[in-house]
């Protein structure tokens, strides 16, 4: 019922992610996009108004088949129905997988900047600090966002998928009754009265909570998607992957908050 009735309403999804047109989606390793943040990548896919972009800030080469990443990469972007020319992976000496080594944050500023303006972003989505699995490069990817957020005047609003415990983040569509607790009374007064004035009713809200937040929520038709463009992730399949898939709420929910 969320996923139809509610998808766009503005008490769960502000005017500002709602209204983006060029969003982009900024991750540190191939699979990210699938694996954590399907419900957001995916957010109106079918408006043809909406031009999706994700750039990934490493090729996942620390096993040493980056090349190989990089081209599942593409294959997992023509799924989700993102243009080449708006999908891009990088390869630098200074920002490799490494699940030991902190990315300067200064130099993912200066990487990402140059993305945002030639894409011209309205919108950016990225990790919070925690970085979902706790990754150091998602971590840092995280801070160098908000450093880019805090020290530049002119940037679109961007917001983090929220991490949360280890027992809800594997459990599913059973975490759907956790993950609206927060918006219990927006979802209840969405049923029963429709918004009159969109805008002004997620204004409202952010005031209300102090924090601007969305929820997104997959239909069974996007989470298949979602599947199928991990399954071009060929290098990454593996049987805690398959478990991964049916048990993460990450494929069927994302929480954000707005960042700044």
């Amino acid at each position: 019922m969320l996923t139809y009735h509610l998808a766009d309403d503005p008490r769960l999804v502000p005017e500002t992610f709602r209204h983006a047109r060029r969003p982009i989606l900024i991750v540190a390793h191939p699979d990210d996009e699938t694996l954590f943040f399907s419900p957001s990548i995916l957010y109106h896919r079918h408006d043809p108004h909406v031009t999706r972009s994700l750039l990934v800030i490493s090729s996942g080469n620390y096993n040493g088949i980056g090349e190989q990443r990089q081209t599942e990469i593409h294959k997992s972007c023509a799924a989700l129905g993102i243009s080449q020319d708006h999908c891009v992976v990088l390869d630098l000496p200074d920002l490799q997988d490494n699940p030991k080594k902190w990315w300067d944050e200064n130099l993912i500023q200066d990487i990402i900047a140059p993305y945002i303006e030639k894409w011209q972003a309205d919108l950016i989505m990225t990790f919070d600090q925690g970085g979902i699995s706790g990754h150091i490069n998602h971590r840092a990817v995280s801070a160098g966002i908000r450093s880019y957020v805090a020290t530049n005047e002119y940037v679109p609003p961007a917001y983090a998928l929220q991490s949360i415990s280890l027992l809800r983040k594997y459990s599913s569509l059973i975490d759907l009754i956790p993950s609206t607790i927060p918006f219990s009374w927006k979802i209840i007064e969405a049923l029963l009265k429709p918004a009159t004035n969109p805008d002004s009713v997620g204004r409202s809200l952010a005031r209300e909570t102090g924090k601007e937040r969305v929820l997104l929520v997959s239909s069974w038709q996007t989470y298949l998607e979602s599947r199928a463009a991990f399954g071009q992730h060929e290098s990454q399949y593996s049987w805690d992957r398959v478990l991964y898939l049916v048990m993460s709420r990450y494929m069927w929910f994302n929480t954000l908050e707005r960042i700044g």
